[in-house]
């Protein structure tokens, strides 16, 4: 028994030992599951170095040190050898191919002067002066301080020079031109505040202006008919003028004899009163000796009987009325009467054609070419109508649509007449539109109508270097469409735009509700 006993005593005491080992086992198992999810700071540090996130972040770091190297490096090498590069929108400090071209051809020497005291250089006439000896190897920029230098700019011109101003001289005939400081910024009257702000920059038209002036002997003179109620000519067209050197005279053909021999061109816009017969036979006799002439009208036209006579009698008849189009790519906006003609081919067009630009003819009369006009006269259209369009007789009506005894188009609205005869060739341009050199249509820069006006003078005076390099405006700039464009983009953005992005929405949800 007690043997037996003994036994069963051996036997829980392996039994307890076993207990024990598995439980020191099971606790040994336990520390080191516990040591491998809890590690410690060195092994987190570590561990953080092999990670993805770091492996990404060191490789950005890296390329953005190799670019930020090479960016100062690029800024050395460029201030260095003085490489500028002009990254505004329109150009503001470079110059223009026109200007780039009748540079090329230059073979005078020419010295472009700028008077200005030290330091007090404006940043945007000093950029674009030293532009130009960059572009022909026979101009070249030079500093005259007027307070160091008070009597130099006497030497070739009796004008009181200011500050920050340009004087251009050909060293080869000794020919000069000044260009005034006031005349390279454009500037505008607010009459609310009385106060003057910047419009535009103009400092290279006004300087490659002074650049043909001094090199060219073709300088035409624009004789202005008056005396019939005519419309003045806008600022902004008198200073275009001046830029392609045409110098522009007023005439009264009421009180002189006969154009004057030194005209260039006779421009006759829109008058009011009707001429006599003796001033449309000096007239004819100036256009007969190889004149030129370019005239603007309207529907007032019909009620100037000698007037007429002289369109008439170069192939050009005035259609009653005003014009009205029909179709919404022909008319701006909503005003059916703010014409958007086609621009035909011709030499006048040319440009603007290809540069797809704008012309607007504001409450335009329709012209036709007479069948009736003499074999040596060839007429070539310059602004069309589309055949939607038709002429209101009833000037005074408010009702736009087409009524009985409106005149179906198509119109042209301007024409080139040319007339060769005895060895002499005569030019003569007409327009059915005054307000296409109004104010408000030629100072827009988004029109073509400057241009328009600038090439019929080139054309007519047989100018072949057109210089017009356009004022940079500094203002916002709008976006000018047609009636149909406009409706266009309104049924995009209002309609088709929304309905595009409810649909995608809708498309979206229907996809994760099937998932």
């Amino acid at each position: 028994m007690s043997e037996q006993k003994e036994n069963n005593t051996n036997v829980e005491d392996n039994v307890t030992e076993q207990k024990l080992a598995a439980d020191n086992n099971a606790a040994e198992t336990n520390n080191a599951a516990a040591g491998s999810k809890a590690p410690g700071v060195a092994d987190k540090i570590k561990a953080s170095f092999s990670s993805r996130k770091f492996r990404g972040g060191a490789y950005a770091t890296v390329v953005s040190a190799v670019v930020i190297v090479i960016v100062i490096i690029l800024n050395v090498i460029i201030s260095q050898l003085d490489l500028k590069v002009d990254v505004t929108k329109d150009s503001k400090y470079s110059l223009t191919s026109v200007t780039k071209d009748y540079a090329k051809k230059m073979k005078d020497d020419i010295t472009i002067y700028y008077l200005v005291q030290t330091g007090q250089e404006n940043k945007t006439t000093k950029q674009i002066i030293e532009n130009y000896p960059e572009i022909s190897k026979h101009i070249k920029v030079e500093y005259k301080d007027p307070v160091l230098y008070p009597n130099f700019a006497k030497k070739y011109v009796d004008d009181k020079v200011t500050n920050n101003s340009v004087l251009v001289v050909n060293n080869s005939n000794n020919r000069v031109k000044y260009v005034d400081s006031s005349s390279m910024v454009v500037t505008q009257m607010d009459y609310q505040t009385y106060q003057t702000y910047q419009t535009g920059i103009d400092v290279e038209g006004q300087v490659t202006s002074a650049l043909q002036y001094v090199t060219t002997d073709n300088l035409p003179i624009m004789y202005t008919v008056t005396g019939h109620g005519e419309t003045e000519l806008s600022s902004t067209l008198t200073s275009a003028l001046g830029k392609i050197n045409v110098t522009s005279k007023s005439l009264n053909t009421l009180t002189t004899e006969k154009v004057p021999d030194d005209c260039s061109v006779l421009l006759i816009n829109t008058p009011q009163k009707d001429f006599s017969a003796d001033e449309v036979t000096m007239v004819k006799n100036y256009l007969s000796k190889g004149g030129h002439a370019i005239i603007y009208t309207n529907y007032l036209a019909g009620s100037l009987d000698n007037f007429s006579s002289l369109l008439n009698y170069y192939g050009v008849s005035v259609v009653p009325g005003f014009v009205v189009e029909g179709s919404r790519d022909h008319y701006m906006g909503q005003y059916v009467t703010d014409l958007i003609p086609s621009i035909e081919s011709h030499d006048i067009t040319s440009s603007l054609k290809a540069a797809g630009s704008y012309i607007i003819a504001p409450q335009s009369s329709g012209l036709k070419t007479l069948d009736s006009a003499r074999s040596t006269i060839e007429t070539t259209p310059l602004l069309t109508t589309s055949d939607e369009a038709y002429s209101k007789t009833d000037v005074s009506s408010s009702n736009a649509s087409k009524e009985k005894g409106d005149i179906d188009g198509p119109f042209n609205l301007g024409e080139a007449i040319t007339e060769k005869y005895n060895d002499t060739e005569a030019k003569l341009v007409v327009y059915g539109s005054s307000l296409l050199i109004d104010e408000g249509t030629v100072s827009v820069n988004s029109f073509g109508n400057l241009d328009l006006f600038l090439n019929t003078v080139n054309f007519v005076t047989d100018k072949k270097d057109t210089l017009a390099v356009r004022t940079v405006s500094t203002e916002p700039q709008y976006l000018n469409v047609t009636a149909a464009k406009a409706n266009l983009w309104s049924i995009l953005i209002v309609v088709v735009l929304p309905v595009l992005v409810l649909a995608s929405g809708g498309y979206v949800v229907l996809r994760r509700r099937k998932k």
